[in-house]
């Protein structure tokens, strides 16, 4: 990697230092039994409470967003940590040599994918114009809510808080924005592996340090880089498009290895499959579906909502494990409310007896802050990736409500008054936390849908549930099902199955859990069945919006997300249990009372399987690491539309001119509105918008479509555009550019192209030219 771009790597992740520094005070209190203390956490946690702050500040309209908000925010998330971490026994030292490796650690996991990324670093394709403009919008403006880029002068319907955190980063760091799009999905990467590197770890805390650092290893890989095994197809002869055809039915490779001779030959047998087959297709493979994983994500490139939401998923899993993977009742001695009697004497410490409700332990042993940040994360989840809220609040209260009887005592068993005030105190503090993002959000769920609805039920709605048509029925074939996640399963079942010949009885079964089964893995059995749930729940039903083929698409999409980095956590310590406890609990009756070798039999070809997918997916989309390019995102389109770079980075310098804010044609946050073609989902118009930030009429039509919940707003701006372009009445022209509040008309590549019958001449009365680059031209309208 060149110098210049390590240095702009260094300081994006310098930025990242600092939010993690402020935080780390707040994150030991969070993480007390934490291997390092959370240190792996703290970047999230500070993201998460930092951007929150501002966006505060900025919907109340007390602190512009800006740099010095940030840094005010920085101050506040530190002096709070401080001060909250001062309980009357002071904590001991942070662990310097652990916090300065693990610091390495994370950096080293940045350089690494932001060298991979330099390999194809365009912000294009997909939803990265959706993205980027979302982010530019955000830098642009001073309050909040955000303005839509492509429906001014509405707020952008959307959950864009992820999107605020990399705008909070770049803002930070000082950087284009250009960069640290790319480095915001290198730094995803990094907090993926790292954080669930220390969810490993800690899961196996006890078994020796090289053992807990190579589950740790293991656990970040398949959270991180894994798959499915539908890579089998790379030793077929593969298929076409959407026509799936079962594996056996293919013709395989592998067949012919055993006639072949030489080594070389074998392997270029091998290498033929690996350039033939698709590595898209094993999140496309149930029709009509999307079921989508992180390896992927970091792949395709895409800073979508659901990958922005990663850290704060892990945040969460580590947060549950942190809670319920011991037993609170033991550890009530070392809490405020225990020790404040004895300290509240002291005149140096009773100042800090303000913080004493947040350290008040409940009957059953856990703190009352716990479920406040908690219920402030669930909040953050919300406003991240909608569904991950309701997903980890939902994950959260089955923990507590199955906790009663295992991992507090037996006084805490049917202490449901308890409970209640827990959940109460949890989803209260989701609510606070996501109501401003609330108040403007308008969801584009109608309602939880039925797959595959009864005939006499047909076309109807009971409360929640919607019964469409009987053709709306989809159902995944097992063999598709197991595919995907049968590797997972599998290691699930073996978890549980540890033990299995002892049963004889329902009594046996109570004592294998009460007995056979730590708190830990206790927690874990949960992870796997809530996990089982969430990739069940869409053959069923599903959440339903304007889509009519791809009707669960989304809902397979966002709950197997979150199924995969669960069932990948199981796995990690499952395959790490067997290797290093084969005598203890009950291990050699595994994998349904047939043994640990079996076990290692049947794992190891499907570890091979869902282990090879990034060697498929970043040798085709980084172009097998041969080509450098550099961390710049808008090298192609200086490229490909060089007039057009041009003139984009010319509107930037207008828009960021102190002027320019008070210039008509101004949207409610100041900024001017543009006129530019618009044009379809995952095409490169509207890239004017996109990366100027600068509001335009309309933009991509099926994604406001879906964010205003019909197309009868969309469809009469898209007139609008071509009449502007295309209309020959000038004083009907000028009415619609009134209407919509327009400042600048841009006449460039694809403009000429769509609006064949451009008639550009209407512009010298309406409008005078302010730019020009080769055929591409900005007009400013004139009143």
């Amino acid at each position: 990697m060149p110098i210049d771009d390590v240095w702009i790597v260094i300081r994006f992740w310098g930025a990242l230092f600092v939010v993690g520094a402020a935080a780390f005070p707040l994150t030991r209190r969070l993480f007390p039994s934490w291997h390092d203390e959370g240190y792996f956490f703290s970047k999230a946690v500070g993201m998460a409470l930092i951007t929150w702050i501002v966006y505060i500040l900025g919907m109340a309209r007390i602190a512009p967003f800006g740099a010095a908000t940030i840094v005010g925010a920085v101050g506040a998330v530190f002096v709070f940590g401080v001060f909250f971490n001062r309980s009357p026994r002071l904590p001991r030292s942070p662990k310097w040599k652990t916090i300065l490796i693990e610091e390495l650690f994370f950096l080293a996991a940045l350089l690494f994918w932001s060298w991979v990324k330099a390999h194809e670093s365009s912000i294009r394709g997909l939803e990265k114009f959706m993205d980027y403009g979302f982010m530019q919008s955000i830098l642009n403006g001073q309050y909040f809510p955000a303005t839509d880029m492509w429906y001014p002068p509405l707020p952008i319907n959307y959950y864009y808080f992820g999107h605020l955190v990399t705008a909070v980063l770049t803002r930070l760091s000082g950087l284009d924005l250009a960069y640290a799009f790319n480095l915001m999905l290198a730094t995803i990467f990094a907090f993926t592996f790292t954080m669930s590197f220390s969810i490993g770890k800690q899961l196996i805390r006890g078994i020796g340090v090289i053992r807990e650092i190579w589950g740790g290893i293991l656990t970040a890989f398949l959270v991180t880089l894994a798959g499915n095994m539908q890579t089998i197809y790379a030793f077929t002869s593969g298929y076409g498009g959407d026509d799936v055809k079962p594996f056996w039915e293919l013709t395989w490779n592998l067949r012919e290895l055993w006639d072949i001779g030489g080594i070389g030959e074998i392997w270029g047998k091998i290498g033929e499959g690996m350039n033939t087959y698709w590595y898209a297709n094993a999140t496309r493979f149930i029709p009509w579906t999307i079921h989508e994983f992180p390896s992927y994500s970091f792949v395709v490139s895409d800073v979508h909502g659901h990958v922005l939401s990663i850290p704060f998923v892990l945040l969460a899993i580590g947060l549950l494990i942190q809670m319920f993977g011991r037993n609170p009742k033991h550890e009530a001695s070392d809490t405020f409310e225990a020790r404040s009697t004895k300290y509240e004497t002291n005149s140096k410490q009773k100042k800090y007896v303000i913080f004493k409700p947040f350290d008040i332990v409940s009957n059953f042993g856990f703190r009352i802050s716990d479920f406040i940040f908690y219920g402030f994360l669930v909040g953050v989840l919300l406003m991240t990736n909608a569904l991950d809220g309701p997903v980890y609040l939902g994950l959260f209260l089955i923990l507590l409500a199955l906790g009663q009887g295992s991992w507090g005592d037996k006084g805490s068993r049917g202490n449901w008054g308890e409970l209640g005030k827990a959940a109460g105190i949890t989803v209260g503090a989701a609510a606070i936390a996501s109501l401003p993002f609330l108040s403007h959000f308008k969801s584009f769920v109608n309602g939880v849908a039925v797959n595959c609805p009864l005939p006499q039920f047909a076309n109807s709605k009971i409360g929640l549930l919607i019964f469409e048509g009987v053709e709306k029925c989809q159902r995944s074939p097992l063999w598709m099902m197991w595919l995907l996640w049968g590797f997972f399963i599998f290691c699930g079942v073996a978890l549980i199955t540890r033990g299995i010949g002892e049963i004889k009885g329902i009594r046996d079964i109570r004592v294998l859990w009460g007995k056979k089964f730590t708190q830990i893995e206790r927690v874990l059995v949960i992870f796997f069945g809530f996990s089982l749930l969430l990739i069940i729940f869409p053959e069923f039903f599903y959440f339903k919006d304007i889509y009519p083929q791809h009707f669960r698409s989304n809902t397979m999409f966002k709950l197997g997300y979150q199924a995969f980095i669960l069932f990948s956590i199981v796995a990690g310590y499952t395959i790490v249990n067997y290797l290093s406890h084969p005598r203890s609990r009950g291990m050699g009756y595994g994998v349904w009372g047939m043994g640990r070798k079996l076990f290692f039999v049947l794992l190891i070809p499907q570890l091979f399987l869902v282990s090879m997918y990034p060697l498929f997916s970043v040798r085709s989309y980084f172009g097998a690491l041969r080509r450098y390019e550099g961390l710049y995102g808008l090298a192609w389109l200086a490229r490909e539309y060089p007039d057009d770079y041009n003139a984009i980075q010319w509107l930037k310098g207008q828009v960021g001119s102190p002027t320019s804010l008070k210039l008509r044609g101004a949207t409610r946050i100041g900024l001017p509105i543009l006129v530019e073609a618009d044009g379809d989902s995952y095409t490169d118009y509207n890239h004017f918008s996109a990366f100027t930030g600068i509001p335009t009429v309309v933009g991509w039509a099926v994604h406001e479509w879906l964010w205003r919940g019909t197309y009868d707003v969309v469809s009469p701006r898209r007139d609008d555009v071509r009449k502007i372009y295309e209309g020959k009445d000038v004083d009907e022209t000028r009415d619609i550019l009134t209407r919509y509040n327009a400042r600048y008309i841009v006449v460039g590549k694809l403009e000429r192209e769509k609006f064949t019958a451009i008639y550009e001449e209407k512009f010298g009365y309406l409008a005078r030219e302010v730019y020009r680059s080769g055929e591409t031209v900005i007009y400013e309208v004139t009143r």
